[in-house]
């Protein structure tokens, strides 16, 4: 009989430190518990992330985006709206396409290029 309900170990978020002893036999993981979902995530990169999913939501109802970029904006959203839950290359992967499509779209993709390109700045840094 096997179990849906086994248990992979502990995870890691956003903010937790990690260290390593011994090889890869023991992995020690430091939570950073902060506010629901953000954990660790400074609130100026939250907001911002929480802007950006807004602009990308907003330009995605646009008739003027064609439906493959609609789909490709619509995409990005689970990353957007829960950075917290992706990992720093997501965050970088989705940044890039949106700039990508804000390129292909035009005009009504000026505020999600300026955004998505600040971030990437942010992110980096």
């Amino acid at each position: 009989m096997s179990s849906d309900n086994r248990d992979d170990g502990p995870r890691v978020h956003y903010g937790d430190q990690v260290s390593i002893h011994g090889g890869s036999k023991h992995i020690g993981i430091q939570h950073n518990h902060g506010r629901g979902g953000d954990e660790g995530m400074p609130p100026e990169i939250a907001a911002m992330f929480a802007q950006l999913a807004t602009l990308v939501t907003q330009l995605a109802a646009d008739s003027r985006v064609g439906d493959e970029d609609r789909q490709s904006l619509t995409e990005t959203l689970p990353v957007l709206s829960q950075p917290a839950r992706a990992e720093r290359r997501h965050w970088r992967n989705t940044l890039y396409l949106l700039t990508n499509l804000a390129r292909d779209i035009g005009d009504a993709a000026a505020p999600m290029l300026g955004l998505a390109t600040q971030l990437i700045s942010l992110i980096r840094a």
